[in-house]
């Protein structure tokens, strides 16, 4: 995938639906699916004997900043100027307990960020249209991870989908790891730079074999929102 010009369609994207996201923030912390993953990010957290650093990667507009506790310092690196504006405002604000908070504008995968610079690090809702997961960038958390750091992450999860759309969707994984970069290219371009980058628990778990990570935990997890039907695919990993 041309990574440079699915950040373009990415962020011309979310220039349109920012308000409408954070208007949708209100909607999502009254779910059980939120519910769940504050409860999980919390424990997270809380789980560290020190106060840590932490880097959401994809933090749009600040969705879960108050799910976090025991946190020194926390970078949110985004790709939209216009996420991070919003995010200055956070839904819940006055339930964040965060000492210092950085908001980056950048792209994950090319960031430059030093190596173990964070306790912490956790991206939800980034990887579905137009960001893939890839052993490449699981290498990366691993490598900006300090010792006994931890990544939390989840995907959408092909699984969740209607038979006809798994199959299709499967196809296409496929088809784009062995055709030729021409044919890969105008793959990107029927799908506006911007493909579904959903996945099997299998697919998944392959390219986490690919990476640093030697522990870690996948499983998939129903989406109970009334903003997103579906399941995602979530992963708990700890550098050694």
């Amino acid at each position: 995938m041309n990574v440079k010009l699915a950040e373009e369609n990415l962020r011309g994207s979310y220039r349109g639906q920012c308000a409408a996201y954070r208007k949708d923030d209100e909607i999502e912390v009254t779910t059980p699916h939120h519910q769940r993953l504050r409860k999980v990010l919390g424990e997270l957290t809380a789980s560290f004997e020190r106060p840590i650093s932490v880097l959401e990667a994809g933090c749009g507009t600040g969705r879960y900043f108050h799910c976090l506790r025991n946190v020194e310092r926390l970078v949110g690196l985004d790709i939209s100027p216009e996420m991070l504006e919003a995010a200055r405002h956070p839904v819940r604000a006055s339930e964040v307990m965060v000492n210092e908070i950085d908001l980056i504008c950048g792209n994950v995968f090319t960031a430059p960020i030093e190596p173990e610079s964070f306790d912490f690090i956790y991206s939800l809702g980034m990887f579905g249209f137009g960001c893939p997961v890839t052993p490449e960038i699981c290498s990366r958390f691993h490598q900006w991870l300090k010792p006994g750091g931890k990544l939390f992450f989840n995907v959408i999860d092909r699984g969740g989908w209607p038979l006809p759309m798994r199959i299709r969707g499967t196809l296409r994984n496929w088809a784009y790891a062995v055709v030729p970069n021409g044919v890969r290219q105008r793959m990107d371009e029927r799908a506006n730079h911007m493909p579904l980058s959903d996945m099997t628990q299998r697919e998944l778990d392959a390219i986490l074999r690919r990476t640093p990570f030697q522990k870690y935990k996948l499983q998939s997890e129903r989406c109970l929102s009334p903003l997103w039907n579906g399941s995602h695919l979530e992963v708990l990993a700890e550098k050694l």
